[in-house]
């Protein structure tokens, strides 16, 4: 038998406004990692009728 526990939490106007502050972080960093990964998958990305067999050429990482 498997017992959880949900527990709401009730942070104060000034535990709200460092969450909120903590979440933007977060969420900024998040996106400018994902645009580095999109980014450097579509430097390294060749058309496969284009690509050589042998080697294909891969970007700066």
């Amino acid at each position: 038998m498997i017992i959880t526990h949900c527990y709401k939490i009730k942070p104060t106007c000034e535990q709200l406004v460092k969450i909120d502050y903590w979440l933007e972080l977060l969420r900024r960093h998040w996106n400018y990692a994902l645009g580095q990964r999109l980014d450097w998958l579509n430097r390294t990305r060749c058309q496969v009728d284009r690509c050589s067999l042998i080697s294909c050429p891969i970007g700066e990482i």
